[in-house]
């Protein structure tokens, strides 16, 4: 029976952590002193349904940073982002903490995206990879971008082409699932954003 081949596609950029914008660019609003983010806090600390209100808040209070130009904001412009944050439901200090976890955590920031994108619908194929399936797939995929980096002219030697397959095989899966879930993670945005949020928490060494 012939092996069949790895099939890569662009899973290896999926699974580059992209930075997080809204924690970065945009001044935090204040309302008095704003708390430090503590050593406990971390992903799991804050709630799908806070990651949301905070990523809708954002939208807006990059609105309002966009026209500094990299100014101070004026008491004006304060009040304003201020207003956008207790909109969302979230309190202005509460807000802060989460600014300033997203951008030390790339974890939370990969949770983010995850909140915000759809699920596939039940029954498709997406639907059906499992987050064991999906964590072993990037596992293998982090020992194949390591391993492709060092390939010359897209073309890998007999040794190189050993090592993908060990890749693959060691994660437990079959090289036609991983090429599947490659597949899949490529078309599908949710899983892109699971995918990194599993890369991001295999890198920093935090469970699910």
């Amino acid at each position: 029976m012939r092996t069949p081949r790895l099939a890569l596609f662009a899973s290896v950029a999926v699974l580059a952590t992209a930075a997080t914008a809204q924690a970065q660019d945009a001044p935090a609003p204040t309302s008095g002193a704003t708390p430090a983010p503590s050593a406990t806090t971390g992903s799991a600390t804050f709630t799908d349904d806070e990651l949301k209100k905070f990523d809708d808040a954002m939208v807006k209070v990059r609105a309002v940073s966009d026209t500094l130009n990299g100014a101070q904001p004026t008491p004006e412009q304060q009040a304003q982002m201020a207003a956008a944050v207790q909109d969302s439901g979230l309190e202005v200090t509460r807000f802060n903490t989460l600014s300033n976890a997203v951008a030390a955590d790339p974890a939370l920031a990969a949770r983010i995206r995850v909140v915000n994108a759809t699920p596939p619908a039940p029954g498709t194929p997406a639907a059906a990879v499992t987050d064991d399936e999906l964590n072993r797939f990037v596992a293998a995929m982090t020992q194949i971008r390591t391993i492709t980096a060092q390939v010359q002219n897209n073309q890998a030697t007999p040794e190189q082409s050993a090592q993908l397959t060990a890749a693959v095989e060691g994660s437990g899966l079959t090289t036609e699932r991983f090429n599947t879930i490659s597949r899949l993670v490529s078309e599908t945005t949710y899983l892109q954003a699971k995918a990194e949020l599993a890369g991001a928490r295999l890198e920093t060494g935090v469970s699910q």
